[in-house]
């Protein structure tokens, strides 16, 4: 995901150039803020290892199992029947920073920004309360059906619940105003949230589990841009004196 960061900081700056915008300072922020948020998150998905060295992988794949929700049989008929379209899964997935990049030419949309950090900063109490990595990692010979749990390396972060790529995902589809983009953005969620599951970094739980946690993610945005659009109208003068 590193690399398409790198991608999507130029992709910010070569259509900065490209519309000749006078101030280019903020497109450059933005920019640069994609890879360092990316690899500002790295220490926090570790931690989340240290704190929580088990997991509950087994009862994660149970709940899929109860809801009639198979990733690992799904995987198995897109590698049997649809090969291409699972590499197509495989590239959604990565691509997100890009996508956040495209979302910012497009439209510049602050909230989504904020949403973003926000969405990140109230997962990880999330992931330290229900712990877990992904069938790729939990459970050996992913995806065959004699696929058994097995103990979890310690490097593998504990980031499953809720799935934050599909939550990033749908974000971009609530921030994007204009219909004319937002059926790309439409389209990049739906395969989102089969990438997360088919690549074996999620299951159909933490999709699920996603939706009502982008509402929530997305209400507090909305409210902390309120609240900043109210103070920059306060004069400096009053908001001193108070």
């Amino acid at each position: 995901m590193l690399f398409y960061g790198l991608a999507g900081f130029i992709l910010i700056i070569a259509a900065s150039f490209i519309r000749r915008t006078k101030d280019k300072y903020e497109d450059f922020c933005v920019g640069a803020a994609i890879p360092i948020f990316l690899f500002m998150l790295l220490p926090l998905a570790l931690a989340t290892s240290w704190l929580r060295p088990l997991t509950i992988d087994g009862s994660l794949r149970a709940i899929d199992l109860a809801l009639g929700l198979d990733g690992f049989a799904l995987r198995r008929w897109l590698i049997s029947r649809h090969y291409d379209f699972f590499l197509v899964l495989y590239f959604v997935y990565p691509t997100l920073p890009l996508l956040m990049a495209l979302a910012w030419v497009l439209e510049r949309p602050r909230t989504l920004l904020r949403a973003a950090v926000i969405g990140a900063v109230l997962a990880f109490p999330l992931y330290l309360l229900f712990p877990a990595v992904g069938p790729e990692y939990a459970f050996s010979n992913f995806p065959s059906a004699s696929a058994h749990l097995v103990p979890v390396a310690w490097f593998h972060p504990r980031n499953c619940v809720p799935s934050m790529h599909f939550t990033w995902a749908l974000l971009l589809v609530v921030n994007i105003s204009s219909w004319r983009w937002r059926w790309i953005f439409i389209v990049y969620a739906l395969l989102m949230a089969f990438a997360t599951v088919v690549g074996g970094e999620h299951y159909f739980i933490d999709v699920l589990a996603a939706i009502p946690f982008t509402i929530a993610v997305q209400k507090v945005a909305e409210l902390h841009a309120l609240r900043s659009q109210r103070l920059s109208s306060v004069p400096q003068s009053v908001r001193v004196t108070s």
